[in-house]
């Protein structure tokens, strides 16, 4: 069962495009700068990545999105209107980074009491709240009490409970925390069928690999915008040198990328060679940035 096609024609979107718009946002505490001139964008249709080592100021920028914080300086263009507007709060899901469901609720009541906070009745509810439980794993677990839940289990059921209105917008920081390689699958492909709907995600992630698998772009973030663009741009801005593989011997060779003529015609037998992954680009591009 899918989402497609359970929707709550209040929710559907009216701001084609440019769904959020992010200018020169600047947020400090105390002499602290957490986000120092931020400018992204997120359009429908598409999944971006925030990526940055732990104090870059992601899960700053992303409180601002929803309306948790204000900028300094800048300005938050989401819908077409302020994060704090009441519409726009009811046609975006949000999973903080720091969030848990009511632990004496159970889990259909989470998702359901999720639905009615944000204007959704009646059988449209009923329905949407059945198939995303069903497509998240959590159906017979509808009738136990989040606290009886595992981590994991809980982690999904946050997922549940921000896609219950089918949002035009969605913010998910860190969503697959805690929960195991298949339930991560099992997001990813509720969040590419997310995006085929023309929903826009932003995501926040430490893991390389998820964000390179889901992403139409990445923004590198460590107070302010490093680099962005998709990941085959990345690779191919910061990738000066390859990996060389000799399946003859099984060693591995790192090269400079004119020196890979040079090195694979000394080579006997099957080679490979390949671009270095997004997580070796972004550890590199991190360490650099914090050295300078």
């Amino acid at each position: 069962m899918t989402l497609r096609g359970i929707f709550y024609p209040y929710f559907v979107s009216s701001v084609m495009g440019l769904l959020l718009k992010i200018s020169d946002v600047w947020k400090s505490f105390g002499n602290v700068v957490a986000n120092e001139g931020v400018s992204m964008e997120v359009r429908s249709g598409e999944i971006v990545s925030l990526l940055g080592p732990n104090g870059a100021g992601k899960t700053t920028l992303v409180m601002q999105i929803y309306g948790e914080l204000k900028p300094d300086k800048g300005k938050i263009s989401l819908l077409g209107k302020s994060p704090t507007d009441s519409l726009v709060k009811r046609r975006m899901g949000v999973i903080p980074q720091e969030c848990s469901p009511y632990s004496d609720l159970s889990v259909w009541d989470n998702v359901y009491y999720a639905g009615r906070l944000k204007g959704v009745k009646g059988h449209v509810l009923r329905t949407t709240a059945e198939t995303l439980l069903q497509r998240l794993g959590l159906w017979e677990k509808r009738n136990s009490l989040a606290d009886e839940l595992s981590g994991g289990m809980r982690r999904k059921l946050l997922i549940g409970m921000a896609l219950i209105n089918q949002p035009d917008f969605v913010v998910l920081d860190e969503p697959t925390v805690g929960l195991d390689p298949s339930s991560r699958r099992e997001v990813w492909d509720l969040l590419q069928e997310l995006r085929k709907e023309g929903k826009g995600i932003l995501l926040t992630t430490h893991y390389l690999d998820e964000a390179e698998k889901l992403s139409d772009r990445i923004y590198f973030l460590n107070r302010k915008v490093i680099y962005a663009g998709t990941p085959a741009e990345i690779k191919e801005k910061f990738s000066d040198w390859y990996e060389v593989v000799d399946y003859s011997t099984g060693k591995s060779i790192r090269v400079r990328g004119d020196k890979v003529k040079e090195v694979i015609a000394a080579l006997d037998g099957k080679f490979e060679v390949r671009l270095p992954s997004l997580e070796e680009i972004y550890m590199e591009v991190v360490a650099s940035e914090e050295g300078s």
